[in-house]
């Protein structure tokens, strides 16, 4: 798998880009879990703006310092893990994506979405916590390097994308509210979104560099 390279050097170079990685994925579930609590009713968007956007710029600015430091090591250092460099060039798009998912919900919030009180409100506030707990699992199994994690992290995460599309089907399908419909097949959509950006980063733990995104694709469409 491609973190081998990682593990069979003592110092590649590339401690703090992995470092900023996984910060990143943090930063990404606090973005996530404050957008939430704009559509579930408990806050007004208004009085987060603030926080969520101040975080998602420095996931941005993370992201360019990831690629900046990229490009120095792989010109500079007397010894390239090239497999390495190529994966973090690949994985950080996915980590700073997390965060543009998020905060797509949080503008839910600001054109009026909320779900508080409706029928289904536990059904979608499940989805939302374990969304929540998967970018977390993410960050930790990705700073254990831990490939038999990663895996299960894959397999758990995968099986919730056909529920997404079956959400975001019966959202297309009601003959209710147009603005509750919209609602319910965005938050479906970024939520897979998400969960795919979430399994690309896992890859790295478990594929080799030429499979990366291998689980972005819809399971009939992977070789």
């Amino acid at each position: 798998m491609v973190m081998d390279f990682f593990r069979g050097s003592a110092e590649s170079g590339l401690d703090e880009v992995e470092k900023t990685l996984i910060q990143m994925l943090r930063d990404g579930r606090d973005v996530f879990d404050t957008a939430m609590l704009t559509v579930f009713g408990g806050r007004d968007p208004k009085e987060l703006k603030q926080e969520i956007r101040g975080t998602d710029r420095e996931i941005n600015l993370a992201q360019s310092a990831v690629r900046r430091s990229l490009v120095v090591h792989t010109a500079v250092a007397s010894s390239v893990d090239f497999p390495l460099a190529l994966t973090y060039m690949s994985i950080v798009k996915d980590a700073e994506r997390i965060g543009d998912y998020a905060k797509n919900i949080y503008d839910l919030a600001r054109y009026g979405i909320s779900f508080e009180g409706a029928d289904d409100v536990a059904e979608l506030a499940w989805y939302r916590d374990a969304v929540s707990q998967l970018i977390g699992d993410a960050a930790d199994v990705f700073t254990a390097r831990d490939g038999a994690a990663a895996q299960k992290l894959i397999d758990k995460a995968d099986g919730f994308l056909d529920e997404y599309d079956a959400q975001v089907k019966a959202a297309v399908r009601s003959d209710g509210p147009a603005g509750d419909a919209v609602g319910r097949a965005l938050y479906s959509r970024y939520l897979k979104r998400i969960t795919a950006h979430i399994m690309n980063m896992m890859t790295s733990l478990v594929m080799p560099i030429d499979r990366l995104d291998y689980y972005d694709e819809a399971p009939q469409d992977r070789d």
